[in-house]
C-alpha cells in the first residue's frame, strides 16, 4: 500500500511538478535565511501528498477491489500512512539537498551579497523537524480522509486549527477563564506544538509537548482505524 500511495503521488507529471517548484522556493530560502525553519514549514508539500490519501480509492472503486483481496483493513489504512511519510521524506530530503548545495554556491557566484552558508547540521535538523511535524499532521489527514469525501481532509484540517485558536480567544473575549483554559487544554493536546529543533539539540526531549505530540499521534491512527474498520463502501461513481 506504501508502494501504491508513492506511485500515485510521485508518479504523477502534475504533482512532481506541483512538490519540484515547491522543493526550489523551500531551497531558495533555506539558502538564503534559516534552514531549519524553511525546511521545517513543508505544510502545503505535505498537504499535497497527503490530502485524499483513502477517499480518492474510495471514490475511484478501487479501494473496493483491494479490500477485496485476502488483505487487514488496517494493513491498507498503516500502508498509506507509511506511503505518506515516505514521499514526504523523499521530498524534503531532496529540498535540503537543493539547498544545502546552494547555501555553498550562491556565495561563490554573488560573492559577499549572499549570506555565508548554514552549517549542514541546520539543514539536517531542518529536515528531522519536517519529518517530525509530519507524524501528526500525516495522522489528522488520513484520520480525516476515513470518512470526508476527495480532499475535504486537508480543508477539515485548516477548521480544526482555525476552531482551536478560536476557542481560547472567544473565552478571553468574554473574559471566561474557565472557556479559554479549556481552549488552551484542548490546543494542547489536539495539535500540540513542539520545538523540535531544541529537542533534536537534546534540550529536554521527554518534555510533556513531546508526550502530548506522541499521544496526539496515536489518538487519530486510533480514530482513523476505528471509523475505517467500521465503514462499509459502496462502489465509486468516477
Amino acid at each position: 500500500m506504501a508502494r501504491r500511495l508513492l506511485r500515485q503521488k510521485l508518479g504523477s507529471p502534475a504533482m512532481g511538478i506541483a512538490l519540484g517548484v515547491l522543493a526550489l522556493l523551500t531551497a531558495i530560502q533555506a539558502a538564503l535565511s534559516d534552514p531549519e525553519r524553511a525546511l521545517g514549514a513543508g505544510i502545503f508539500a505535505l498537504a499535497l501528498i497527503g490530502a485524499g490519501s483513502v477517499s480518492r480509492d474510495a471514490s475511484s472503486g478501487a479501494l473496493q477491489m483491494i479490500l477485496a483481496r485476502p488483505i487487514r483493513r488496517t494493513h491498507y489504512l498503516f500502508g498509506r500512512y507509511l506511503g505518506i511519510l515516505a514521499a514526504y521524506a523523499i521530498y524534503v530530503a531532496a529540498t535540503a539537498a537543493i539547498g544545502l548545495a546552494l547555501s555553498r554556491l550562491l556565495p561563490r557566484l554573488l560573492g559577499s551579497v549572499a549570506p555565508a552558508g548554514a552549517p549542514t547540521a541546520d539543514f539536517v535538523r531542518g529536515a528531522g523537524t519536517a519529518l517530525l511535524n509530519a507524524l501528526l499532521f500525516a495522522a489528522i489527514l488520513l484520520c480525516f480522509s476515513t470518512f470526508l469525501r476527495g480532499y475535504a481532509d486537508v480543508l477539515a484540517y485548516i477548521l480544526l486549527s482555525l476552531l482551536l485558536g478560536l476557542v481560547p480567544g472567544l473565552g478571553q473575549s468574554l473574559h471566561a477563564d474557565w472557556l479559554r483554559r479549556f481552549g488552551e487544554t484542548l490546543r494542547e493536546n489536539v495539535l500540540p506544538n513542539v520545538d523540535w529543533s531544541e529537542v533534536l539539540r537534546g534540550h529536554d526531549p521527554l518534555r510533556e509537548a513531546t508526550g502530548r505530540y506522541v499521544l496526539a499521534v496515536v489518538a487519530f491512527l486510533t480514530l482513523a482505524t476505528v471509523i475505517f474498520s467500521r465503514r462499509e463502501f459502496a462502489y465509486g461513481q468516477d
